[in-house]
């Protein structure tokens, strides 16, 4: 657990009160965001789990008879847990993003850097300010993340193809009526929430509101900024050759 060091002391030796309770509030939300990031980021794989045994089970129990028509609901249930476990990524880039700007105003603060887990995650995984769907970065998509995002991917899109296949025989056995628009519902549904995500990872809207507001937070005053100067950024991409 992160826990505060004070660093450089003022040109008079001390802290004041404030200047403390500030360093503490800070390593608080620090701490407090870490958790955050654990949290969302373990409730994400074990929803995937989870809604993956679901499908699967589904589709064993749509192949026995008299339970054909359970497999009808797996092409609206696949693209459903994409939308629930994309919501549950969404908090965990808040947090991260939140702990990395928060790192960067207490190196601020200490006058050189004493936190460095922004840069390792941004070199170790991702830079989390480049374009990604997901954890799949268009920046790094050979990467570990990327891999295994495009792998999860594939396993959804078996279970949902086997979903469809399901779906069109209970249609063609069921005959005239209106379960044929279960095909065309499903078709639409699955690209509707597919277009979304696209657009809401790529086109970042949300992330972008987050970050003109993240970079104005927890900023170091101006009267301190001369003798506590910021490090200067390295890229994490420098020497990759990325």
């Amino acid at each position: 657990m992160f826990e505060l060091r004070m660093g450089p002391t003022p040109p008079d030796g001390r802290l004041t009160d404030a200047e403390r309770a500030e360093l503490e509030l800070l390593a608080d939300q620090l701490r407090r965001m870490r958790g955050m990031l654990f949290g969302y980021s373990d409730l994400f794989f074990r929803t995937i789990r989870s809604w993956a045994f679901l499908a699967i089970l589904l589709l064993v129990a749509g192949s026995v008879e008299p339970f054909g028509a359970a497999a009808v609901v797996v092409p609206f249930i696949v693209p459903f847990a994409f939308l629930e476990t994309g919501y549950l990524f969404y908090y965990a880039v808040f947090a991260r993003r939140h702990a990395e700007r928060l790192e960067q105003a207490l190196n601020e603060r200490f006058g050189h850097e004493v936190l460095a887990a922004h840069r390792l995650e941004a070199a170790y995984f991702y830079p989390p300010d480049r374009p990604k769907v997901a954890a799949f970065s268009l920046a790094r998509p050979a990467g570990f993340m990327s891999v295994m995002t495009l792998g999860y991917a594939a396993g959804a899109g078996i279970l949902w193809a086997a979903g469809m296949a399901g779906l069109v025989s209970f249609v063609d056995a069921a005959g005239p009526g209106p379960a044929w628009l279960l095909t065309p519902a499903a078709l639409v549904w699955t690209a509707a929430i597919a277009l979304y995500l696209l657009w809401t990872f790529l086109a970042r809207p949300d992330e972008r509101r987050f970050d003109t507001v993240l970079r104005e937070a927890y900023r170091w005053p101006a009267s301190a900024s001369a003798s506590a100067p910021a490090p200067a950024p390295v890229s994490p991409d420098r020497d990759e050759g990325t």
